[in-house]
């Protein structure tokens, strides 16, 4: 578990995503018809850095489900009340040294234990509490597959690629940077989930 903590706190954080049903509304920025979430939690990259946790996230993690698996990656995020895309249950993972951030449910459940994953029910309504210092989670689930969300953010990933606009994207999607007050025509529009 130390091995995952160590990459979580070295990787290269991208500071937007599509979940914005987990922040509130003056930390959504549209980029023409597309809603970001200026909040870091990200999908790995193909970086080597990402590549080495996520097979560290596979050595510990309660369940695997081959390619089936995906993980959402967060740091410093504190969700507004929420249910998750996925059906069924998803695992998390709380790491880092922070104070609060408990992950709060409708049904009374709170989870706080840091080195544990914790078995939740995503549909059930959910947020976290406020927190102190940095707070890492890692979140794994099952994917039924390739759904409309991911055929639109491919579609235009690979669009932006072939055009010559692979700068845009590094590996797997924006960079860590913020995104531009204005950004071009050709800029950033979404990132891989």
């Amino acid at each position: 578990m130390e091995l995952v903590e160590q990459l979580m706190i070295n990787r290269k954080w991208r500071n937007c995503c599509l979940r914005a049903n987990i922040v509130t509304p003056e930390k959504i920025q549209m980029w023409k018809s597309t809603k970001l979430a200026l909040v870091e939690s990200n999908s790995p990259t193909k970086s080597l850095h990402d590549r080495k946790l996520k097979a560290a996230i596979a050595a510990i993690a309660p369940e695997w489900w081959d390619d089936a698996t995906r993980i959402c990656l967060n740091r410093n995020v504190q969700c507004e009340r929420h249910r998750d895309g996925n059906k069924g249950y998803s695992y998390v993972l709380f790491l880092g040294d922070f104070e609060g951030g408990e992950l709060i449910f409708e049904d009374g459940t709170e989870l706080k234990q840091k080195y544990t994953w914790h078995k939740i029910n995503g549909q059930i309504p959910h947020w976290n509490n406020p927190h102190t210092g940095n707070k890492y989670s890692i979140i794994i689930y099952q994917s039924a597959g390739n759904t409309k969300k991911t055929q639109h953010i491919n579609m235009v990933k690979n669009s932006k690629l072939k055009a010559g606009h692979d700068e845009a994207f590094g590996d797997d999607g924006p960079d860590a940077h913020s995104p531009p007050e204005d950004p071009p025509e050709d800029a950033r529009k979404i990132q891989p989930e």
